[in-house]
């Protein structure tokens, strides 16, 4: 009988263990972006990367354009990236995975497993056709060498957890028509799986969320699958919680008026109430979104290099950007 009772009470610690760790909140939460055109500190690229410190957890998420630029920017602002073992690449776009290889080649030597492991979406690693026809299997070739120099990579179909409390989209549903992947109004070209030549619209796109106590934090490369087609997702995998903070780029940069107006609309509805758009979104759309949403100044700002959210102070940002 005693044995049947501690069994029963086993067996009810650890549901409420795996309760506890289902439904799990950061509590300390630190974004700081480290590449983008902007540059209050270090260099300024059209490009993207950004380190997340999620409790005691550290993720770099895109890799910049250049191959130094955020290694650069890494040592100005006093951040050792050789204690970050995971890295996600949003997509494919040079932009944004341009630093992977040399940056794990950077930091192994001081840490093996630093950088050691890479989140992508399915579909990164598929071959491009570029403006003059040429092929272009950039990625692929640097996914061989990243995994014969020890590092691994998992590819994702779906809405994950990576981490407690961290998550990625996966690739996204598009059931809102935006069309947030076109370049200069121009689609680029990819092979499918078959080889057949067809628009490549980004498939692979993911972003970052991360639950937290006073709501869910997004943070995007480029947002080509469209800003509330990734919210929306993002809500139906984590029970409709508010949204409460967009970070990244989000590629609003072509669009018209309207499509700005209607996107602040549907952000009004989720809650957001920090908006930090950086690298592709566009300089006009923030002050357009800060002005939609009645955001004060402070809290709908344009991202730059070693600007920074966290959960209980909200941006801090350098001079040109505050």
């Amino acid at each position: 009988m005693r044995k049947l009772q501690l069994l029963i009470l086993l067996t009810f610690v650890t549901s409420e263990i795996i309760a506890q760790q289902e439904n799990y909140t950061v509590k300390k939460l630190k974004i700081t972006i480290l590449s983008t055109m902007l540059s209050d500190w270090g260099i300024g690229e059209w490009g993207f990367s950004a380190l997340v410190e999620a409790d005691s957890v550290r993720i770099l998420f895109d890799a910049g354009s250049r191959e130094r630029t955020v290694l650069e920017n890494s040592k100005e602002l006093g951040i050792d990236l050789s204690s970050v073992p995971t890295l996600v690449l949003s997509h494919n776009h040079q932009d944004h995975t341009g630093g992977w290889l040399p940056l794990r080649n950077a930091v192994k030597a001081k840490n093996p497993s630093a950088l050691s492991l890479t989140h992508a979406g399915r579909g990164l690693f598929d071959t491009r056709i570029s403006s003059r026809g040429e092929e272009n299997s950039y990625r692929k070739k640097d996914s061989l060498l990243y995994t014969e120099a020890g590092g691994h990579v998992k590819v994702h179909d779906n809405f994950i957890e990576i981490h407690p409390g961290v998550f990625l989209t996966g690739p996204v549903p598009r059931p809102y028509p935006e069309k947030n992947y076109t370049i200069g109004g121009n689609i680029r070209k990819k092979k499918d799986a078959m080889g057949n030549i067809v628009d490549d619209i980004v498939p692979e796109d993911m972003s970052l969320v991360v639950r937290t106590e006073n709501g869910l934090v997004l943070l995007a490369g480029c947002g080509h699958s469209g800003l509330i087609n990734t919210i929306s997702h993002i809500q139906n995998n984590l029970q409709q919680q508010p949204v409460i903070a967009a970070i990244g780029g989000f590629h609003l940069l072509e669009n018209t008026d309207e499509q700005i107006k209607w996107t602040a609309e549907h952000l009004k509805k989720v809650g957001l109430s920090y908006f930090m758009g950086a690298h592709c979104t566009g300089i006009e759309p923030v002050y357009q979104i800060r002005e939609l949403l009645d955001l004060k100044r402070g809290e709908s700002i344009v991202g730059s290099v070693g600007a920074t959210f966290e959960l209980e102070k909200g941006f801090t940002a350098g001079p040109l950007s505050k």
